[in-house]
């Protein structure tokens, strides 16, 4: 459905991740298809990085905007040798699951994540001291609270590392600490980026349209008259709000508030992940030994 990053690749992997049932057999196929193959057609979203009117204005989506699209694959031949799982639903979720193909996959998504919010915990301060709210109590605790989270997704990903084990002559990070942090990351993304926006208020919108009203001394007047920060002058303050935006409530920003929810797939399959590959039988032990340390005083006399 959604081949992120499709219109610069020149090859895909088609497959299935989903878990299959006998009789699906026929949705059991893996291959790399070049993109360029006859019958294959790339129906992509808008791009924000054409949209983008300047650096100044759209900084993050100028650059940093990975197209997503949609593949359509009409009549497509596709040679066996680019065939490497078929008609086989074992070995569709094998090819995931029984070696660390998924593990390694998510692993590096949560590197990324890890980095992507501890930017946003940066410009989550900038925007609190150049609304000059951030000797303020209460913004004190947002901005612990956000750092808070952030360490825990950094906690999470050393978690991954440190409890990891040996396949083969590969390292693999740990499943049960990255199934976590998946479920995790999905909760908090939109969860920070609503506080970013509390703590931003009027200013995210309150901007000038384009970089080049500073060039126009009658519109300079005013912006410098109601661009205001106590850090900063009025060019910075609005530089620094553009950024904000573009972060979070531009066409970029929306986008990537939808595919931090969803990329790892829906809330329920994280969740099944997470089901599937935490220790119960060590949790239930606990439970198990604790209550085998006593009975009740009927039990003891009948016996």
């Amino acid at each position: 459905m959604l081949g992120t990053g499709c219109p610069l690749a020149n090859e895909v992997m088609v497959a299935c991740i989903q878990p299959l049932k006998p009789g699906e057999e026929k949705y059991s196929f893996t291959a790399m298809i070049p993109l360029n193959a006859k019958g294959v057609t790339l129906l992509s979203r808008k791009s924000f990085e054409y949209a983008a009117v300047s650096k100044f204005d759209n900084p993050l989506s100028i650059d940093f905007d990975e197209n997503d699209c949609v593949l359509c694959f009409d009549d497509v031949k596709v040679p066996w040798e680019r065939v490497f799982v078929h008609n086989d639903i074992h070995m569709a979720s094998a090819q995931w699951h029984a070696i660390p193909t998924h593990v390694y996959q998510n692993y590096q998504c949560q590197i990324r994540f890890a980095v992507k919010m501890k930017f946003l915990l940066g410009l989550t301060r900038k925007i609190a001291e150049t609304n000059g709210i951030i000797a303020f109590p209460p913004v004190k605790e947002t901005l612990g609270q956000l750092a808070a989270e952030v360490s825990i997704v950094d906690g999470l990903i050393e978690a991954m590392e440190v409890s990891g084990s040996m396949h083969g002559e590969y390292f693999v990070p740990s499943k049960q600490r990255l199934y976590a942090a998946s479920v995790f990351s999905q909760q908090l993304y939109p969860k920070f980026i609503n506080s970013i926006r509390e703590l931003s208020g009027g200013g995210l919108i309150m901007l000038p349209s384009e970089e080049s009203d500073f060039a126009n001394p009658d519109l300079a007047r005013y912006i410098t008259r109601t661009q205001k920060s106590p850090v900063t002058d009025a060019y910075g303050r609005v530089k620094m709000f553009k950024l904000a935006w573009d972060a979070i409530g531009s066409e970029f920003g929306s986008r990537h508030l939808q595919y931090e929810m969803f990329y790892a797939g829906a809330n329920m399959v994280t969740r099944g992940h997470a089901f599937r590959t935490y220790d119960w039988e060590s949790a239930a032990s606990l439970v198990d030994k604790f209550m085998s340390s006593y009975d009740s005083k009927t039990k003891a006399k009948n016996s």
